[in-house]
């Protein structure tokens, strides 16, 4: 262990020349000088080894006893590190290399996209430029690809998946579009039927004949227009078409709890990098905490390559967001309110676009456990028209 220590530090070969050489042996040994591997030659010379850190001390000694010394090898690290600093130019250009490969190994060359047409390729293409997936980009800057993968799928709306797998420099951007079935146009001779139960609101009719009026009762299924038009032995066959506008009933129930903790972001961050070696993460640049009382940590880990071969360690970016605990209390009143307000929203996601509101009503409300229960009415008018095929053998 000595010797490689000493190997370590570097050391020098010498050849002592003089009557006295046991005597500076002996005082070396006195004055904790390392000196080894001594090698008598004959009476008059002697090798030894003695560590740089100690050549200084050892060239006193031998000037006192007027003893020669002649360097015969320079062994250890640092006579290494000088004879290749001599040819410096092709270390630095062998560093610069590897630097160069390191950083090409860790940059996005290619993003594949694959079951998507044409259109849908171009905007997850647009996408994920916006969200920095983009050729040139260092991977390790980017979120992983799981977060990749949730970020593009909520920009993207008319596809049901999309799956992200990084190879080398290479995405591979997999999607799933949505099937949505094409609307069958009908063809040829129809009624218009209702689509739910209602009351007539109003009725506009571009063709064929009317069977219901305003304030009539209707069931679903039943025949709004019919596609039966002229005399009663010899009826013509139409296409009804027309807006049957009924007023329909919904119900909606909600709960609002009186008192409710939640944590918002007060906007306050602090990014640490890490570079991680066998599992033991070593800081590189943003060592402080934030100082922050309350906070949420998001850690993003991303390996390394050199060219093909994964390195043994990787980049740890950790972003740390500070919290703001916030507790919000309703009165029954406000907690009525505010439901009454949930419950319109969640209604309005499932009317058609020319649906309108005309009234709404509180059917019921209690408290219980803490929360405000409501079932809410809303009286709604649409067009419940639906078109439906005359068979062949009735228009015979």
């Amino acid at each position: 262990m000595k010797t490689n220590w000493n190997h370590i530090k570097g050391y020098v070969r010498l050849e002592i020349i003089g009557q006295d050489s046991s005597s500076f042996i002996n005082t070396c040994l006195q004055s904790d000088i390392q000196i080894w591997d001594i090698q008598p030659l004959d009476h008059n010379r002697v090798l030894v080894s003695i560590s740089i850190s100690d050549l200084r001390k050892a060239k006193a000694i031998l000037k006192e006893n007027k003893l020669k010394i002649r360097i015969k090898e320079k062994k250890g690290t640092p006579f290494l590190l000088k004879k290749m600093w001599k040819r410096n130019g092709f270390i630095l250009g062998m560093a610069a290399f590897i630097f160069v490969l390191f950083l090409l190994s860790n940059m996005i060359w290619n993003i594949n996209v694959t079951g998507a047409n044409p259109k849908t390729e171009y905007e997850l293409r647009k996408a994920a430029v916006e969200i920095g997936v983009t050729k040139g980009k260092f991977i390790f800057l980017l979120p992983n690809v799981r977060e990749i993968q949730r970020q593009l799928t909520e920009k993207m709306d008319n596809v049901t998946w999309i799956g992200v797998t990084q190879h080398g420099t290479s995405y591979r951007l997999e999607v799933v579009e949505k099937e949505i079935p094409e609307a069958k146009p009908i063809t040829g001779p129809r009624h218009l039927v209702a689509t739910k139960e209602a009351v007539i609101h109003s009725v506009f009719v571009e063709k064929g004949q009317p069977i219901v009026g305003v304030n009539d009762y209707v069931k679903k299924g039943s025949l709004l227009v019919s596609g039966l038009i002229g005399k009663e032995k010899k009826p013509q066959l139409v296409s009804a078409k027309g807006k049957i506008w009924g007023e329909v009933w919904y119900q909606t129930e909600v709960e609002v709890p009186l008192n409710t903790s939640f944590q918002t972001y007060t906007g306050k961050y602090k990014n640490r990098h890490y570079v991680s070696l066998f599992g033991l993460n070593l800081p590189v640049y943003g060592f402080s905490d934030g100082e922050f009382k309350d906070k949420t940590e998001t850690l993003n880990e991303t390996p390394l390559y050199l060219a093909k071969w994964k390195m043994p360690f990787s980049y740890i970016k950790k972003e740390v967001r500070e919290t703001d605990g916030v507790k919000r209390s309703y009165t029954k009143a406000e907690a009525i309110e505010v439901g009454k307000k949930m419950a319109k929203k969640e209604l309005g996601k499932k009317l058609p676009e020319d649906a309108k509101i005309k009234g709404e009503k509180v059917w019921q409300q209690n408290v219980s456990n803490g929360k405000v229960k409501l079932t809410m009415l809303y009286q709604v008018i649409e067009n419940i028209a639906s078109e439906q095929p005359i068979p062949i053998q009735q228009g015979e």
